[in-house]
């Protein structure tokens, strides 16, 4: 009877959580951006789309990866005792 009870109340839970997932207009726009990317990967860009948001002003110089490695950077500094100090204003 217990072990039905808390089934039921897991299901209702996990049914609450669903729905509210797919309320979120968050989570629609993250799944549009993975299936845009995949599609990308996939088949290639379509040169007839616009630009995207902040693809006019990417620079095209930069590393993809450039944060991760400025981050671990600074943790490799913050280890050793030699912090690096933020640009002066």
């Amino acid at each position: 009877m217990v072990r039905l009870f808390l089934l039921v109340m897991i299901s209702r839970m996990e049914d609450a959580i669903v729905n509210s997932l797919l309320r979120s207009s968050r989570f629609h726009h993250g799944v549009r951006k993975i299936q845009r990317t995949v599609q990308d990967i996939r088949h290639g860009r379509n040169p007839d789309e616009p630009l995207r948001e902040g693809e006019a002003t990417e620079d095209p110089n930069l590393e993809k990866g450039s944060f991760f490695g400025h981050f671990l950077d600074e943790l490799r500094n913050q280890i050793r005792g030699a912090p690096t100090e933020p640009p002066k204003k």
